[in-house]
């Protein structure tokens, strides 16, 4: 407690660090409330509950067209985007802090930032589209309620069930650190009435390893004719 006249012996600087310790140590607090998500994360054999989507006709017409599409992604070094990056299994890394969550995944792709901050989508006018999307969270008790929209339809679009996101796709997430947070539950659905008859949830199980190898990004060259072959042509036999 600061006694009664200390604020005559205090000069603006003295003030400015004595507030600023204590929204420090509010932020803290506030952060204390919630579980901590950070570490290395990976995917075991058994880690994926991945029921069959209910696709709309237009959809299941879609599919050859989608496998070549996310094909051609690949062979172009393209950032594999959401869902893709939540399905890596040489691991993640993820950061937490009370303002907001950064996601890193070996294959090519951008960071993904799941912001904590109260903050809302922008206007569908002024969003601009990404692989991963644009991602805010809120805290309900223990389990972080990721909600994404804003998707672009570049990188690897095809959901593991089924169908494929687009630039009318909403995923809802929800995190639940389980195993005295040695293991990390993520439910996804996803809603887009051109893709989907209903909206579509799979579940996966992370956990917690002490690191992941380097490099943490796996290199691409889209130069690499080797490479473009083998990705773009039948394998030999067929």
């Amino acid at each position: 407690m600061i006694r009664p006249g200390a604020h005559r012996r205090w000069g603006a600087g003295s003030w400015t660090t004595a507030w600023g310790l204590l929204l420090l140590s509010a932020v803290a607090v506030c952060a204390q409330q919630h579980p901590d998500l950070s570490g290395y994360w990976e995917l075991r054999y058994d880690s994926q509950n991945i029921p069959q989507a209910s696709l709309t006709p237009e959809a299941m017409a879609s599919g050859p067209a989608q496998i070549r599409h996310d094909i051609e992604a690949v062979r172009w070094c393209n950032p594999i985007g959401m869902p893709a990056i939540m399905a890596d299994r040489s691991g993640i890394d993820l950061r937490q802090s009370p303002s907001v969550i950064g996601i890193v995944a070996k294959p090519q792709s951008s960071a993904r930032y799941i912001y904590l901050d109260g903050r809302s989508h922008p206007e569908k006018d002024e969003l601009d589209p990404t692989t991963n999307g644009h991602s805010i969270g809120r805290w309900e008790g223990d389990v972080l309620v990721v909600d994404t929209v804003g998707f672009n339809d570049r990188g690897v679009a095809r959901l593991p069930g089924g169908g494929a996101r687009t630039q009318n796709s909403h995923l809802t997430e929800r995190y639940r650190l389980l195993d005295n947070g040695q293991r990390l539950d993520v439910t996804f659905t996803w809603e887009d009435a051109k893709v989907f008859t209903k909206p579509y949830t799979y579940e996966y199980r992370y956990y917690r390893i002490p690191e992941i190898g380097e490099p943490r990004i796996f290199a691409c060259n889209a130069n690499d004719a080797q490479r473009a072959k083998f990705l773009m042509e039948p394998p030999p036999g067929r």
